[in-house]
């Protein structure tokens, strides 16, 4: 199961999940990312934790996450962002900290 709801994600440990990310201006317009451009996917306990969890980097425009990236964790919930770094050197984290939240598995 991998469930996306208003930014916040809920899945089952060591499950897959793939999640498109589409980025856009104060328009609504879409945003057309070009060669150097990096869009980066952090997963931590919380948002003052150094630790970082998981970190991905997104190609294609899609966040995948593969059943070894959350096999060995704990169960709860977690924090995320994606943050934008175009080639010019602009940062922009163009999803903010949202609930990641990891549950529990029977079949494993």
């Amino acid at each position: 199961m991998f469930k996306v709801d208003n930014n916040n994600i809920s899945m089952i440990r060591g499950d897959s999940g793939v999640f498109t990310i589409t980025i856009t201006d104060a328009n609504g317009s879409p945003v057309e990312l070009t060669e150097g451009d990096v869009l980066t996917f952090t997963l931590r306990r919380a948002a003052r934790n150094p630790a970082i969890v998981l970190q991905k980097i997104i190609a294609g425009g899609e966040l995948d996450i593969k059943p070894a990236d959350t096999e060995g964790l704990t169960f709860g919930a977690y924090v995320y962002d994606i943050e934008l770094k175009r080639a010019d050197g602009y940062v922009d984290t163009v999803i903010p900290p949202h609930e990641f939240l990891l549950l529990e598995e029977v079949t494993y």
